[in-house]
């Protein structure tokens, strides 16, 4: 058998990054109006999915809490995490198996999002970025048209739509507040 620790990746390209924004309505104005994105989806008025392609996104803006209004000194909104394309859950499995043996921290995955439906698998790099593979994105063209929506943040599925039954680690304390909230009613 081979050693799972050996096996390397064949991610296919950048996909998309996530970014933390101060006001998510200035950040999608410039988004739309300057850069020409369109808007795929949003998760309540917290997260907007932006896409210049045919991938559902390859930008997404995520709202910082309260509190991060003015920008201090030397400091600059963060990256949530960026992505590389993989071609099959099965090749995600593979890099699963291999960032276990290697002993890379899993910060949540395998799952499946609501807005995109793709697969993910984050991980951190040895700064502590978030880094993600996917596969299967939804694609939006002429022959794949597409309606935006609005995902209720509060429901597991906008998370994952396999209700964690793939996860490889606990999920983060945000998305077990969810499992105990919808557990209890």
């Amino acid at each position: 058998m081979t050693d799972p620790a050996a096996y390397r990746p064949r991610p296919t390209r950048l996909g998309h990054l996530v970014l933390k924004v101060r006001d998510i309505d200035r950040s999608l104005a410039f988004y739309t109006e300057v850069m020409g994105l369109e808007v795929s989806d949003w998760i309540d008025h917290q997260m907007v999915f932006l896409r210049a392609g045919e991938d559902h996104h390859d930008l997404a803006l995520l709202q910082l809490p309260p509190g991060h209004t003015a920008t201090p000194e030397g400091h600059f909104p963060a990256v949530e995490h960026f992505s590389y394309r993989l071609e099959s859950m099965d090749e995600m499995e593979k890099v699963a198996a291999m960032l276990i043996a290697r002993g890379i921290t899993i910060d949540r995955g395998i799952g499946k999002h609501g807005p995109g439906a793709n697969s993910f698998l984050v991980f951190r790099d040895p700064d502590g970025n978030n880094v993600e593979f996917y596969t299967d994105m939804t694609r939006i063209d002429a022959d794949h048209p597409y309606t935006p929506s609005v995902w209720d943040g509060k429901r597991l599925e906008t998370f994952d739509r396999w209700q964690l039954e793939h996860f490889l680690v606990p999920p983060p304390a945000r998305i077990q507040s969810l499992v105990d909230e919808e557990g209890g009613q």
